[in-house]
């Protein structure tokens, strides 16, 4: 494809994959910014930044933050995992292509403190609101925050960075998306904006070509305090002067409210003046205007099953809102709730069945924390597409957040939640008038037996996809598996392939940023498990049992992920991996192939269908005398002696053997500043290694951790960034060794 082919092939596929809006910046409209903080600090080569978003749900914002910030309720229920799934998608798409591209996540790090040489406190690594902005899709308003001319600031966005020389967007020249009204700041309820209240300088100014922007210095430990910190935003306006210290003393005090999220009031109170006016009988905030375009309910509701099928649903009911009256009582004090249920008319629930997991053993409940994570993510892609297509028409329509309750009761109205089978959910709650019904949308009928391939429909994402007789596999752990799932036949992983790029810059480059690295493992980890939730469906439809599983080594220690949520041990699970065909051990221990090296990712069905087997590969791929991974662990983990791993009789491989309790050090624990711990500026405690982790060190590891992790977002591990510098520095499956 030309320049131009390529571009409009791009924004294509955005809209297709569920976008709102795209656009292309060159990276020469983020010259002046600091240094490690532009687009080639991230990927040297690039050329273009690609920044795309969806729209919030107008009654998503009209009804939620109230009482106050501390309390969002449905705010952005679905946004991030949407983004984060487009984006990835897209930037495998354009490897694929040849281009070098680094995705950034929806939600990314941030370095709370000033960081080297970047100027500011609470910046992220990259800032998707510049890329917005140079991409021609809106401007600043006076709070900050971009603005587009459609929805105002209501409008989540994700960007990724490429080496594609592109077609440029303009910078948007229509009118002011903000005429400095100060609704932000007369709304702010810490009182953010007052002069005094300013960081200095006192505004934060800059030109990008010949647009000039201009917003307030907030000090962001103001905002930090309600939003990361979860404390009453009722008592912030008291505090002057807040400060890292001022927090904690604040977080001593007791003044935490329950962990809801946030939802700034600033952003409540804000919209175009194009499309702003109020109606203060219906929300205390301002509303956006939209055109109503009468739509016939039969074709709503074939939309909208479409939606639901595309994101995994597989059944759907509607009912009467006036049906969940009981539920009133689990709505936060404060919420408009009798007006909420005399606004609202319906409840619209979509849902899938999946494996119900049984906490009888260790596997079990490991492997239901990972399923049920990616579940509700995928489903809550549903709520939101749904709502915005609702949205979209001049309807209202609101994602249902799981504490009112609606959504469950609303399953077991339709007779769903029954036998061992868990059904996740998802409901949108709107203003249609719509019959009641429940329905069946998709009976998984694909043909995936005895071949199981890539070329299914739900596996249009995976790289790879192999199967291994369960009886054929002597690796040990293989054993437990069995007595916990008797009578199966077949083994099956899912994988997909980190960007390579990804992998070389991790951490390496100028922005001394791996969340991308990090990001690519939690996208793929939920990507597989969804492929394999899909394939677990079509094989139960059949009259076969199976089970999607994540972690089929419930010992090992599990890897610090995206968010706080820990992800399977590549090398424990690498085994059962390179039995059922998927590769070769490397002697670093992971499964690693020609194509990919040890870049995959992957997930597990086990089940008792007799599918075709992948021939095995038994050849090491390891360069003769090649250390590559051992010398690059910063923990020294991997050790000059090899053992043998047997992964099936007649196929086995020398590793080199792990110092598991130096590789959880680093890559569980985050006491590694080699490893990545300390790229986002956190205090690593002064803790020597112990000789052994056991539940007491582990603790004691956790409590000891940074304040801003352990005290404020009560989670030791909640943004943290490991980097598997064994895998990073494998030179397997490189194009350019």
């Amino acid at each position: 494809m030309n320049k131009k082919e390529l571009t409009a092939a791009i924004k294509q596929m955005a809209l297709d994959l569920g976008a709102d809006m795209v656009g292309i910046a060159p990276v020469s409209r983020f010259d002046g910014m600091p240094a490690m903080l532009g687009p080639k600090a991230h990927l040297p080569e690039a050329k273009s930044v690609v920044c795309l978003g969806v729209h919030h749900p107008d009654a998503s914002v009209d009804w939620c933050g109230e009482p106050n910030p501390n309390f969002p309720a449905a705010f952005q229920i679905g946004m991030i995992p949407k983004l984060d799934a487009i984006c990835f998608r897209m930037s495998k798409w354009m490897e694929d292509q040849g281009y070098a591209t680094i995705p950034q996540p929806c939600t990314t790090y941030w370095r709370h403190r000033k960081y080297k040489d970047i100027p500011y406190e609470h910046t992220a690594p990259w800032n998707h609101m510049p890329a917005f902005v140079a991409a021609g899709l809106g401007e600043y308003g006076y709070h900050g925050m971009v603005m587009s001319p459609e929805y105002g600031p209501r409008q989540r966005i994700i960007s990724f960075i490429t080496a594609a020389d592109l077609e440029p967007d303009e910078l948007y020249q229509g009118d002011p998306l903000c005429d400095s009204c100060l609704a932000c700041a007369r709304h702010c309820a810490g009182r953010n904006y007052e002069l005094e209240r300013l960081n200095d300088p006192k505004f934060i100014e800059f030109t990008m070509e010949d647009k000039h922007f201009r917003y307030p210095n907030i000090n962001r430990w103001r905002c930090f305090y309600g939003e990361q910190a979860h404390l009453d935003t009722n008592l912030l306006a008291e505090i002057e002067d807040m400060d890292e210290e001022k927090i904690y003393k604040a977080v001593e005090s007791g003044v935490r409210v329950p962990n809801h999220g946030y939802m700034c009031s600033s952003f409540k109170h804000c919209m175009t003046p194009k499309k702003r006016y109020r109606n203060r009988k219906y929300t205390p905030g301002v509303l956006r205007k939209k055109e109503f375009i009468e739509t016939p309910h039969a074709e709503l509701l074939e939309r909208i099953k479409r939606i639901a099928l595309d994101c995994g649903a597989d059944r759907i009911t509607i009912q009467p809102l006036a049906d969940f009256t009981a539920q009133k009582a689990n709505f936060d004090e404060g919420f408009r709730v009798d007006q909420f249920f005399d606004t609202f008319t319906t409840v619209i629930t979509v849902g899938r069945y999946t494996h119900q997991f049984h906490e009888e053993d260790e596997l079990n409940r490991r492997n239901k924390g990972h399923l049920h994570a990616a579940v509700v993510d995928r489903i809550s892609c549903a709520a939101i597409d749904i709502t915005r297509y609702l949205d979209d028409l001049g309807y209202e329509a609101i994602q249902d957040w799981f504490r009112t309750g609606i959504a469950r009761q609303s399953a077991k109205n339709a007779g769903w939640v029954k036998d061992d089978r868990y059904v996740a959910l998802s409901s949108v709650i709107c203003n249609i008038p719509f019959e009641s019904m429940t329905e069946v949308l998709r009976e998984w009928n694909d043909d995936c037996v005895p071949q199981v391939s890539t070329a299914l429909p739900f596996m249009k994402n995976m790289d790879a996809v192999s199967v291994g007789r369960v009886d054929d596999i002597t690796y040990p752990g293989m054993e437990a598996i069995r007595e916990a799932y008797p009578n199966m036949q077949s083994l099956v992983v899912l994988a997909e392939a980190i960007p390579e790029r990804v992998v070389e810059l991790a951490g390496a480059q100028e922005a001394e940023d791996g969340s991308a690295y990090a990001y690519a493992h939690y996208e793929i980890h939920k990507e597989s498990l969804w492929a394999g939730m899909d394939l677990c469906s079509t094989l139960v439809a059949k009259g076969y049992n199976a089970v999607p599983l994540a972690d089929l080594a419930p010992e090992s220690h599990t890897t610090i992920g995206k968010f706080g949520r820990h992800m399977p041990d590549l090398r424990a699970n690498a085994p059962f991996a390179a039995a059922a065909g998927l590769g070769v051990l490397g002697k670093s221990g992971l499964v690693v192939n020609e194509k990919y090296g040890p870049r995959l990712r992957f997930s597990f069905v086990l089940t008792d269908a007799p599918l075709t087997p992948t021939m095995a590969e038994t050849k090491s791929l390891c360069p003769e005398g090649c250390k590559a991974c051992a010398s690059a662990c910063p923990m020294q983990a991997l050790l000059e002696a090899t053992e043998t791993i047997r992964v099936k009789n007649d196929v086995e491989f020398p590793v080199f053997t792990r110092d598991e309790t130096r590789c959880a050090w680093a890559r569980s624990l985050a006491m590694c500043e080699g490893a990545g711990s300390a790229q986002l500026g956190w205090k690593l405690p002064d803790i020597p290694l112990p000789e052994t982790l056991t539940v007491e060190t582990i603790q004691a590891i956790q409590d000891s951790k940074d304040k801003i992790q352990t005290l404020c977002y009560q989670n030791p591990h909640f943004i943290d960034i490991i980097i598997e510098r064994c895998l990073q520095n494998c030179p397997i499956g490189k194009k350019n060794k």
